[in-house]
């Protein structure tokens, strides 16, 4: 019974690993063939998306890893300027819009 159990389960590894194979061989054969619109049309929106968050985080890091600690600094103060010159913009053509609104009136 021993010996029907392991030629049973072999056969079946076995018949899995062909299938396994095979699916191998006709991904590769789809990919060889594939435009990029076709490749991403198999995947998801959000997928890709946080395909690219995650290796723009990991990215990041990398770079970070290699800087000083005064140059994490410097960083984050122009991340901090750019961010408050974008507000000071923001909030300056919203006023003009206003502005212009209100002298149409």
């Amino acid at each position: 019974m021993t010996d029907e159990n392991n030629t049973s389960q072999d056969s079946n590894n076995q018949a899995a690993k062909q299938r396994e194979d095979a699916a191998v061989a006709l991904a590769n054969e789809f990919l060889s063939r594939a435009t990029l619109g076709e490749a991403l049309s198999q995947v998801s929106l959000n997928a890709l998306i946080q395909l690219s968050q995650n290796r723009a985080l990991q990215q990041g890091r990398e770079q970070v890893q290699d800087m000083s600690d005064e140059q994490v600094t410097e960083l984050l103060q122009e991340i901090e300027n750019t961010k408050q010159k974008a507000e000071a913009a923001a909030d300056s053509a919203v006023e003009e819009v206003t502005n212009e609104t209100a002298e149409a009136n």
